[in-house]
């Protein structure tokens, strides 16, 4: 009985460390895809404030800025993208992997 409970608790505990690892996989890269979008709007926060603050033309100066803000809005948007990508293809893998499980439940039981 004793030599068989680490055999036991490894099957059962195996679906567990595979939803485990998808989600932190999927962590690991939205923390990445934030990593650098936030690295490159800080970057671009210091040259648009350094652009900002030496423009004496005011019509430049909004050009300049609605230029800024329309390159941000598109980071922007191509972040959440990203980041959402980077979700469902982990609820796919998530879900591909309750079937297979479901699955060998299912041929189990027969």
């Amino acid at each position: 009985m004793f030599t068989t409970i680490p055999k036991q608790f490894s099957v059962v505990m195996k679906p567990y460390s595979k939803l485990l690892e998808i989600n932190a996989k999927s962590v690991e890269e939205l923390i990445n895809l934030q990593k650098v979008f936030l690295t490159a709007v800080s970057w671009e926060v210091a040259a648009q404030t350094k652009t900002l603050s030496t423009q004496t033309d005011l019509g430049k100066a909004i050009d300049d800025q609605q230029y800024y803000s329309d390159q941000l809005q598109e980071k922007v948007s191509t972040s959440a993208q990203d980041a959402y990508k980077v979700v469902t293809q982990s609820s796919e893998q998530v879900a591909n992997f309750v079937e297979d499980t479901m699955s060998e439940v299912a041929n189990l039981s027969k």
